[in-house]
């Protein structure tokens, strides 16, 4: 995901003079309500305002470092249970603290129990009060973030989808299929109605999906089988293709065009001939697609992995998962998280 959408940062001042006035506002209420006859202190004054600045800004410290490792709008509940631990850990320390220090720094005598739990109660409102503020204001900008970056990655999606269009009608490709689709009409009528049937199922899946974020793999798997056909046409033994699918993940889904990419990916980079020929296999289990390909690289062909890399994102678009790509001297492997 998606994946790390963080919140915008609070302003140092805004936020300071936040806690400053819940300080102060605090300190108010508990002296004209308890202490109405009170002298005014204006060391009781700092000490309300240090204590709720001190307990404020540790909870700010615990939910920035949150937002490194769980996004609101991904991890809500675990979220809000680590905060809340954190709140009443965090409070219960400063409030012993307070209690043992306050008539230490006000030289007053100790506070009446019934008061202080009162003055207890009060505080843990406006602390309850900071909170939710601090959770609303968080959560809305990590929607606003995961908004953003929804609209960006539909954005990479559709310039993913023109490029892959260009790539199938593109000259030098219609030229190819065009002229086997010619030399097989000369001897095989049968085999080249079958071309011209994959060749526009290719065209029509891949406009019928511009549009579309994810399919479901038997959709995917019956474009890939047209797709592969047309090359099979014209790299004939050299390309030699195994499918071991369970039925259970035909209905589970994956970013529209990836196993497109991923074949794509294979033959460009790999020899396919009679001799030496490109193996591709299309595993799939309940939750994972995986495809690999044996190693017999191209001395002509040079990869950035920035389709890789942009594969990556689409998929943390619809899952937390992540994509997994391995290879060695005889393989390359990649893994794709199928979702529901």
């Amino acid at each position: 995901m998606m994946r790390n959408c963080q919140p915008k940062k609070i302003r140092y001042k805004a936020r300071l003079l936040f806690e400053v006035i819940i300080g102060i506002v605090f300190n108010m209420i508990v002296v004209k309500t308890f202490f109405a006859g009170a002298v005014f202190s204006i060391e009781g004054v700092a000490f309300t305002i240090c204590l709720f600045v001190t307990i404020s800004e540790g909870i700010f410290a615990f939910n920035k470092l949150l937002d490194y490792k769980y996004t609101w709008h991904q991890h809500t509940l675990k979220r809000l249970i680590l905060l809340l631990l954190f709140t009443i850990f965090w409070y219960a320390i400063v409030a012993y603290v307070a209690n043992i220090t306050k008539p230490l720094i006000e030289k007053e005598t100790e506070i009446p129990k019934t008061l202080f739990l009162a003055s207890m109660v009060i505080s843990i409102l406006f602390v309850s009060i900071y909170v939710s503020l601090l959770i609303a204001y968080n959560y809305h900008q990590s929607l606003a973030m995961f908004i953003k970056e929804n609209e960006a990655l539909k954005n990479e999606k559709l310039q993913l989808d023109y490029r892959a269009l260009q790539d199938q009608i593109n000259p030098h490709f219609l030229f190819n299929n065009l002229s086997t689709l010619i030399a097989i009409i000369r001897h095989d009528q049968k085999a080249a109605i079958r071309f011209a049937e994959n060749f526009s199922d290719v065209y029509r899946y891949v406009l019928k999906s511009k549009d579309d974020i994810s399919v479901t793999l038997e959709e995917e798997l019956g474009f890939i089988k047209s797709y592969l056909d047309l090359h099979k046409e014209r790299l004939g033994e050299g390309l030699q293709l195994f499918y071991k699918v369970d039925q259970n993940a035909n209905a589970k889904k994956l970013p529209v065009l990836s196993l497109q990419f991923l074949v794509e990916n294979a033959i460009k980079h790999n020899v396919a001939t009679i001799g030496d020929p490109l193996k591709i296999t299309i595993e799939a289990s309940n939750d994972m697609v995986r495809v690999t390909n044996n190693l017999n690289l191209k001395n002509t062909t040079y990869s950035t992995n920035t389709g890789l890399k942009n594969l990556k994102k689409r998929i943390a678009f619809l899952t937390d998962r992540q994509m997994h790509v391995a290879q060695d001297e005889n393989e390359f492997i990649v893994e794709l998280p199928l979702t529901d």
